[in-house]
């Protein structure tokens, strides 16, 4: 088996590089729109030297790296040149599966004949990427009998790197990693295990099984099995049907205000609803998260009868939610709006209004893909 786990390197910061020169070489970090309430998506290798994090808050990010250049993520200018990438990866073979927007993981057992070929072909790919989309945008991938190990080998050499890792060291790749390196172990996962005397990948490949299973239930076999790098989960090649879609936002200043709230919502099931439609699905429940000013958290979710794509029924639903679950007496930080219980294709309305309505939606969804952005919004979702 050659596995490959292909992890692009900054990915947002390395495409507003690419696309910007005057972005190059300079530490930049990819916000939200809020900039001043958002955290760090992603640093560039200029801006991680200076200690900034993903997930790290804009205000710490600015104590650790005073130069810092903030830039809003344009997540539409991502998803397409993501997209480039995978068809660029299916030119090898089309048993790929994507990981995520930046990340992907390649079946070659049918392509290569052994590791110099899988390790040739690799090189090629990272080649490929850098030819066709630019310098800026260089990845990091990892060779190895399966996926786990594949993507443990991916971050060993960062930036641009490639690690292969053939079935005989296996065992010594694992001895040689610690215990956070291990894809799926999480530090309560880590605090646990060491609560039970296992500090090492050794200690662990040392528990018996039963023990794990006491302690983790059925998470313990899978701790027992990524101890030693097994993973029997095949590259999922097919493109699988995505389990929701959402779209959250945080506001510019905490409020209470429910007109704010109400048009932010709608708002946002309109996206989600766009989503949908362009990916030819429809949903059968609605959830909604809401942040308080004290960054408590709350969601609460709704199924019902009959699956939607329009963004007005979502927002109904959201917005009734809302009202539900909303303690008035706290300022709302952050909403959130995710449609799931996805079901493939749309039914389309029985009434000739509301087709006509679908008809028109349809029209200015073709026509935003076309200009890569939101060309359009109901009049009811603005706030006066």
């Amino acid at each position: 088996m050659f596995i490959l786990h292909i992890d692009m390197n900054n990915y947002f910061a390395s495409v507003e590089q690419q696309l910007d020169p005057t972005l190059r070489g300079k530490a930049i970090g990819i916000t939200g729109k809020q900039i001043e309430r958002s955290v760090i998506a992603t640093a560039s290798r200029e801006a991680k030297a200076r200690g900034v994090k993903t997930a790290m808050p804009v205000w710490q990010a600015r104590r650790l790296c005073p130069e810092l250049l903030l830039v809003p993520g344009r997540h539409h200018i991502y998803e397409a040149i993501s997209r480039k990438i995978f068809s660029l990866l299916r030119r090898y073979t089309h048993m790929v599966e994507p990981a995520s927007i930046d990340e992907a993981f390649v079946d070659l057992t049918a392509v290569a004949a052994d590791s110099l070929d899988a390790v040739a072909i690799a090189q090629h790919i990272k080649q490929d990427i850098v030819q066709s989309l630019g310098e800026y945008l260089t990845c990091s991938i990892g060779i190895a009998p399966n996926k786990l190990v594949a993507k443990m080998a991916s971050d060993c050499q960062k930036p641009d790197g490639l690690t292969l890792v053939p079935p005989s060291r296996v065992e010594t790749f694992m001895l040689e990693r610690k215990l956070s390196d291990v894809c799926g172990i999480g530090p309560k996962t880590v605090q646990k295990l060491a609560g039970m005397n296992i500090h090492s990948i050794e200690a662990l490949q040392g528990m018996p099984l039963h023990i794990l299973t006491a302690a983790f239930h059925s998470y313990g076999t899978w701790l027992y099995h990524a101890a030693r790098g097994e993973d029997d989960n095949p590259v999922a090649y097919e493109s699988e049907a995505p389990k929701s879609f959402g779209h959250a936002h945080t506001l510019p200043h905490n409020t209470r205000d429910p007109d704010t709230m109400r048009c932010i919502l709608f708002g946002l099931a309109e996206k989600v609803a766009r989503r949908m439609r362009r990916e030819g699905f429809s949903a059968e429940t609605v959830s909604v998260t809401i942040r308080y000013g004290d960054f408590q958290t709350v969601s609460v979710e709704e199924r019902c009868r009959t699956p939607m794509h329009d963004g007005l029924v979502l927002g109904k639903v959201g917005w009734r939610l809302c009202k539900q679950a909303r303690d008035k007496t706290k300022p709302v930080r952050l909403l959130g709006l995710s449609a799931g219980g996805l079901v493939a294709g749309r039914m389309m309305p029985l009434f000739l209004k509301d087709q006509k309505t679908e008809r028109v939606v349809d029209a200015l969804d073709a026509l935003s893909h076309k200009r890569g952005r939101s060309l359009w919004s109901r009049a009811g979702f603005m706030n006066n």
